[in-house]
């Protein structure tokens, strides 16, 4: 794995709005064939989600890391969220002063798997440059490329939300997403997150309407906190071949 310098942030303005005079960075991780990493939140069958120390750094106000989409893992043991054979994961810096370098410096916990998960520790370092004026590397662009968009800055193939509810006072308390693939419905997934640590499980197709909505469910068994969920904005990221996209909702 690396840490690599890639220039100006104005190649992210698809998917966040990046603070004036912000600077890229790309953490890469190389995997053999066989082996996956984890997204944030790596699913019901557990994971080492990364987890990212930025405070060696110098000259750093902040680092935002962007997640292109990830996919669903299917085995004996469950559910997880990841990537396979790689990832590149785009990182928003912002300097504390404009005009000059960022000595950037990274302790790195992430986990790998193939039959069993295997905790890895790194100690990146890379400086970016105040003018930042050598391009993003390719694989740094097509990973900011996968990064969901949000529902105002949709491409024409992202996935877009059509409702987003929940029943949660009812004897079997679940979440529905509907949601349109202009693209197609090759690879269609949604994967939901609760702030504050809350769990919520991974979302099942139930369904696909006569328009070609697609229909996911979330049934919250007894794993899931319900009266901690209420009121709570939850993310869901909705994930296919052709795009990607997320968006909030309310739990009433």
């Amino acid at each position: 794995m690396r840490l690599v310098s890639g220039g100006s942030a104005e190649s992210a303005h698809d998917v966040v709005v990046p603070p004036e005079g912000a600077r890229l960075a790309f953490v890469e991780i190389m995997l053999e064939p066989g082996w996956k990493t984890y997204w944030r939140t790596p699913g019901d069958a557990g994971g080492l989600p990364p987890a990212f120390d930025w405070s060696k750094s110098t000259n750093l106000a902040q680092a935002e890391v962007l997640y292109p989409a990830p996919r669903r893992f299917t085995d004996r043991s469950g559910h997880t969220i990841g990537y396979e054979g790689g990832l590149v994961l785009p990182v928003v810096l912002t300097p504390e002063r404009a005009n000059e370098p960022i000595a950037l410096a990274l302790d790195f916990h992430y986990g790998i798997c193939k039959d069993v998960c295997v905790p890895v520790d790194a100690a990146l370092a890379v400086e970016v440059g105040a003018d930042e004026a050598d391009a993003a590397p390719s694989a740094g662009l097509s990973a900011l490329e996968a990064v969901p968009r949000s529902q105002d800055r949709l491409r024409p193939l992202d996935p877009e939300l059509v409702s987003a509810s929940g029943i949660l006072g009812a004897a079997s308390p679940k979440l529905t997403i509907e949601a349109r693939f202009p693209g197609g419905a090759e690879g269609a997934d949604v994967f939901l997150e609760a702030p504050d640590s809350l769990y919520l499980p991974l979302p099942v197709l139930k369904t696909t309407k006569a328009d070609g909505t697609l229909v996911f469910e979330a049934e919250l068994d007894a794993d899931v906190n319900v009266s901690e969920l209420e009121g709570k904005a939850v993310t869901v990221t909705m994930v296919s071949e052709a795009g990607a996209s997320i968006a909030t909702f309310l739990v009433e």
